[in-house]
């Protein structure tokens, strides 16, 4: 049985999502697709505009077999911490045979180069990082001009993009945990981060569609299998938690703010400052953001703070159902004789980790307008195969 991995956040799915799903089963030989799914707050630290639960069934409509909930201390993370708890869940279900992402550059080798580099940095390559940390870049750019001047390519924008690092962070991890998972890198298609009206625009082109009421631009970037839930879907709007947000860090004292791993260096000062002039999250992270310290990072510290992420631990120890194909029942047999935990109600289980995932998914559902009981009342979607 070949089993295929994707990690995603798909806010929304659009037409990308299902070139690349397409392009993994069929180089894989998949008889099954797996997704590990972001949680409520993205990898950027922002909100999703669409619930856990609607983007899962929209994996599941445009032919994921089976849909898992990545624990929120890595899906709301830097690259290597998200790499870890997707590659982690992967791993831990005993079933998966192929790790499939999409990336600017389909070089295995080159990838996988990265990878080794960074798992096990040469002297040429530390003195170079430290030079540019010393010089106020930070810790992502300076690793990204590390790079470049290590590796076989002069492209410092493929080195840069988003994709690239965490497809070079997914190998990162598959190798620190000697998995025998095989990578399977998909070359991204077309204009992939063109505006909303292309059929190839990125997720985040659709949002802002979809955010000024634009239905008609966004719903051409998408298939129609997600449109029937993006129609009806309740969704986030990105300022919905900013008042919060406020209230809660002017109660917060900086140790507190210490305890997310995002911030370091007196940082948690400079936020503290901040609150007390931003009347919104945006002004608050303008104000706060340096050279050294980029929007992203600001936004994960905010985000962490608000969830009070108080355990992190270094691999993940569950995964939720979110949803799965009836197809998908042998698969899920498989992985039950593997015994790694799948939570499908995260109220009623013993882990303290999950507790964190429900309170991200109440403040997701409160800010969407639907109010915090509504994370309690989700159920595992079960996608019914058509008679034939």
């Amino acid at each position: 049985m070949k089993v295929c991995g994707v990690i995603a956040e798909y806010d929304p799915f659009h037409r990308g999502h299902l070139y690349h799903l397409e392009q993994a089963r069929k180089s894989s030989g998949a008889d099954f697709m797996v997704c590990a799914l972001g949680g409520a707050f993205s990898q950027r630290g922002e909100a999703m505009l669409f619930s856990t639960h609607d983007r899962a069934k929209m994996a599941l409509n445009n032919g994921f077999d089976l849909v898992l909930g990545m624990p929120v201390s890595f899906s709301c993370a830097q690259a290597n911490r998200f790499a870890a708890g997707g590659v982690g869940i992967l791993e831990s279900l005993g079933v998966v045979t192929h790790l499939s992402f999409g990336t600017e550059s389909d070089s295995l080798e080159l990838l996988q180069t990265a990878a080794s580099l960074l798992n096990r940095p040469d002297a040429a390559f530390a003195e170079t990082l430290r030079e540019r940390l010393t010089k106020g870049l930070s810790f992502a750019a300076a690793q990204g001009e590390a790079l470049k001047a290590a590796l076989p390519t002069s492209d410092a924008a493929l080195l840069r993009s988003p994709n690239f690092i965490l497809g070079v962070s997914y190998l990162r991890e598959l190798e620190r945990l000697r998995s025998g998972i095989l990578p399977v890198p998909v070359l991204r298609r077309g204009a992939y981060h063109g505006r909303a009206g292309g059929e190839l625009a990125s997720a985040s082109a659709v949002r802002e569609r979809l955010l000024a009421g634009d239905l008609e631009q966004a719903a051409a970037s998408c298939p129609e299998a997600s449109l029937e839930i993006i129609r009806q879907a309740k969704t986030h709007r990105p300022e919905a938690l900013d008042k919060a947000l406020m209230y809660h860090l002017l109660s917060q004292g900086a140790d507190r703010l210490r305890m997310s791993g995002e911030i370091s260096e007196g940082l948690e000062k400079r936020i503290l400052k901040a609150a007390r002039q931003a009347v919104s999250r945006e002004e608050l992270i303008d104000l706060v953001k340096t050279r050294r310290y980029p929007r992203t990072r600001i936004s994960r510290a905010l985000t962490h703070s608000l969830l009070n992420l108080a355990h992190t631990p270094d691999r993940p120890h569950y995964a939720r159902l979110l949803g799965f194909r009836e197809r998908a029942k042998p698969l899920l047999a498989a992985i039950a004789e593997q015994g790694f935990p799948l939570v499908t109600r995260p109220a009623r289980a013993d882990i303290p980790e999950v507790s964190q995932d429900l309170r991200a998914e109440e403040l997701w559902y409160l800010g969407s307008g639907q109010g915090a009981r509504a994370a309690w009342q989700q159920q595992v979607f079960i996608l019914k195969e058509e008679s034939k």
